[in-house]
């Protein structure tokens, strides 16, 4: 479980960094955990926008993935940003000027026969630690699309292709539990065939120093991200003004957010495409389709 306040525990750090991952039970609050389904009711109906990677079944059209959450709707993936716990996980495996790269999600539904090939989010020069967190909205089972990783493989070196052949996990998980992996581990997972749906959150999560040692993004997309963490802070001050704020530590890039209408703010942070470093994918003897991120 995680520590009071928030902070991962010793033993939880040393087994993220010695195999890759940890599985934190009962991360999400239930009333948050229902924000987030009335969101995603609204956020799985097909449409014809960008944000919505859509499936064909026959005469229907189901959504299997989604970009761009924070601003959506109700804002509970705001909310769910600013959770301490998040936070504080975020400073612990990042340092103090971590950030929040992408917020996007991925939905398996019955008989999608959709798999997620085995893939590292991100390869990097490891000259820092980043990481992908998998907020679960609904529970993952055991053989049916739970999430396969192989323990250690984000620090052996070793291309995707060639870890996909090691031995591996699988981590099933309930909903309101979290998953964190290193962004070089190798995971993958099946689709899922026993139940119907199967919602997940994804934040990615990096340091500045690192991304702009390693030129993987630039000083203006940095900030830019950064500012989506005071608007997570400022949010919940309005709708919680009783409780204590999450400290940052450091100042808004754009110290102007405070006096602007809080949906503006997040339209302009969302405004220019991130142009994500691709994730590392093994296609060896693959020809079906795959959804891009996450598991």
């Amino acid at each position: 479980m995680i520590e009071p306040g928030g902070a991962l525990s010793t033993e939880q750090l040393v087994a993220f960094r010695d195999d890759g991952f940890v599985h934190l039970p009962g991360l999400v609050p239930p009333p948050l955990l229902a924000r987030l389904h009335a969101l995603f009711d609204e956020l799985l109906v097909p449409g014809d926008g960008t944000e919505q990677v859509l499936l064909e079944r026959g005469s229907d059209r189901v959504v299997v993935n989604l970009d761009t959450l924070c601003p959506k709707g109700n804002l509970a993936v705001l909310e769910l940003l600013w959770l301490p716990a998040i936070l504080a996980i975020a400073r612990a495996i990042c340092g103090d000027d971590f950030f929040l790269i992408q917020e996007f999600a991925v939905i398996k539904h019955r008989g999608d026969d959709n798999p997620v090939l085995w893939h590292q989010d991100m390869v990097h020069g490891r000259t820092g630690e980043c990481f992908t967190m998998g907020i679960y909205l609904d529970p993952s089972f055991a053989d049916d699309g739970a999430l396969r990783v192989v323990p250690g493989s984000h620090v052996s070196g070793r291309d995707i292709c060639a870890l996909r052949h090691e031995p591996f996990v699988e981590v099933p998980v309930a909903a309101g539990d979290a998953l964190i992996h290193d962004m070089m581990l190798a995971h993958s997972s099946e689709p899922m065939r026993a139940h119907d749906l199967r919602r997940v959150i994804y934040f990615e999560f990096l340091s500045a120093r690192h991304v702009l040692g390693e030129e993987i993004y630039s000083t203006d997309l940095v900030e830019r991200r950064t500012r989506l963490l005071f608007a997570a802070c400022r949010l919940h001050a309005e709708r919680n003004p009783e409780e204590p704020a999450f400290d940052l530590a450091r100042a808004n890039p754009c110290a102007d957010d405070a006096n602007r209408p809080l949906r503006d703010v997040l339209d302009e942070i969302h405004s220019q495409p991130i142009n994500a470093r691709p994730s590392a994918y093994c296609f060896d003897n693959i020809s079906l389709f795959s959804q891009f991120g996450g598991a």
